[in-house]
């Protein structure tokens, strides 16, 4: 199982790429937002979905781990594959696709190819209590706050002060995270509980 790999991009085909990571080449299937954001001699890192199923392995990659938390939440929901899942995540961001499922607007949903329009209605039913703990909140003054950017950026902070990934869920828990409304509020936060 992998969290996440970082490699060089040796080459993009259709609708996956090759990393190269310590001279071994994986087989990373994207979506087409994140195809057209990547090309050959990039340095990135994806944050990988293991797709198991029977016996079929495949690797997603997402530039964003919030992209990622959306593509499991779709895969929860009855009728969506991993083929659907990532046409999802080709039309929006999590981000757009939390605004858009905080909204009920499954007209707009129902543009991804293949979706339809009961799909994107059970999307939005299935979904709408969910995006709205892990994605967009909305503070008093109905500013978005995005929890997914602020865990993002909380732990590459924090890894880049030498903290592996198992220290820092020790350190904070994913409803703390979700009461943050600011990157410099969670990171003091944070540091407060390690010097005490």
């Amino acid at each position: 199982m992998f969290e996440y790999l970082k490699g060089t991009i040796e080459y993009k085909k259709g609708d996956y790429v090759a990393l190269d990571v310590n001279n071994i080449g994986y087989k990373v299937n994207i979506s087409l937002r994140t195809y057209d954001e990547v090309k050959k001699g990039d340095i990135v890192k994806f944050y990988i979905y293991n797709y198991i199923k029977e016996d079929s392995y495949k690797l997603i990659g997402f530039l964003h781990e919030r992209d990622r938390k959306a593509f499991e939440l779709l895969l929860g929901v009855k009728g969506i594959g991993m083929s659907l899942a990532l046409s999802v995540m080709s039309t929006f961001d999590a981000d757009t696709l939390g605004t858009i499922i905080a909204s009920g607007d499954y007209k707009t949903l129902k543009r991804v190819p293949k979706l339809g329009e009961k799909k994107a209605q059970q999307v939005i039913l299935d979904l709408k209590g969910k995006f709205k703990k892990l994605g967009n909140l909305f503070d008093q003054d109905n500013e978005i706050v995005n929890i997914f950017a602020i865990e993002d950026e909380l732990y590459e902070a924090l890894e880049s002060l030498g903290y592996s990934k198992k220290e820092i869920e020790s350190l904070v828990s994913k409803e703390e995270i979700m009461s943050f409304k600011t990157l410099e509020e969670a990171i003091k936060t944070v540091l407060r509980k390690v010097k005490y």
